[in-house]
């Protein structure tokens, strides 16, 4: 649902009616959802295959499913996803491009799914709560993306003419994104600012949270081009990692 994956609920209801006739365990159910998980990732940030062609792909699957069975299944799904699924290549692309601009959804989805994925029980944190049908936790820009960008960033990035270049090519890139739930707390402070914030009771509310996507930031006294463009390439060999198609 969170990955935006609704047109494969046909399929993933059949595998689970059909269960026991396929010789599935839990397990493999589970795995073919990871796969149709990784699939709506690449699917929703790159636009192919079409929304039209969704409803076939997965009907289609389930028919050719045919006498398979158990791990059989599983590489039947796979290879029919694969078929129709964007490359690794083209996928990348869309990663370290504008990929605020080109779904906020799919952004928010891997973000929270990276931060998740270095918790434990004892910080686990609901990425995912709502208040009045809002989500508490929300992207943030580390680079502002308004207008009237700070002197602070201004000096940072080269002066006024060059400020305003770097935030036009690189504001909306996944290397200057996180998560928090202090946007507004926040906002078009200096990066020193946000790394620092605290609320009225001393605890960090910026970048040094503990949040595992924060953990580079909370080392940096600075934050340039070159800053997001390391980033972004080290998350988006993170998200082809966790979102593969075998």
């Amino acid at each position: 649902m969170r990955a935006q994956g609704a047109p494969s609920y046909v399929l993933i209801m059949w595998l689970m009616s059909k269960q026991s006739e396929l010789e599935l365990t839990d397990k493999q159910v589970e795995t073919a959802v990871d796969r149709l998980t990784s699939f709506f990732v690449r699917r929703n940030l790159t636009g192919y295959p079409p929304t039209y062609a969704l409803a076939k792909l997965f009907m289609t699957t389930i028919d050719a499913v045919g006498n398979a069975r158990g791990d059989e299944v599983l590489a039947v799904v796979s290879e029919r996803l694969n078929s129709v699924s964007a490359s690794d290549e083209e996928f990348r692309a869309r990663l370290v491009g504008r990929i605020y601009e080109e779904n906020t959804d799919v952004t928010r989805f891997v973000l929270a799914t990276l931060a998740e994925d270095a918790m434990t029980k004892e910080t686990k944190v609901d990425l995912w709560r709502q208040e009045k049908n809002h989500f508490v936790w929300t992207i943030e820009h580390i680079l502002p993306q308004g207008e009237n960008l700070p002197s602070a960033w201004q000096e940072m990035l080269g002066g006024p003419e060059a400020a305003m270049q770097v935030q036009e090519e690189h504001r909306h890139r996944l290397g200057n994104l996180t998560i928090t739930a202090y946007n507004s707390n926040l906002g078009n402070k200096s990066f020193m600012e946000k790394r620092d914030r605290q609320d009225s009771k001393g605890r960090f509310i910026g970048y040094r949270n503990n949040l595992s996507l924060n953990t580079e930031l909370a080392t940096r006294d600075s934050w340039t081009a070159d800053d997001i463009d390391s980033r972004t390439t080290s998350l988006a060999d993170m998200v082809i990692k966790r979102f593969p198609l075998p």
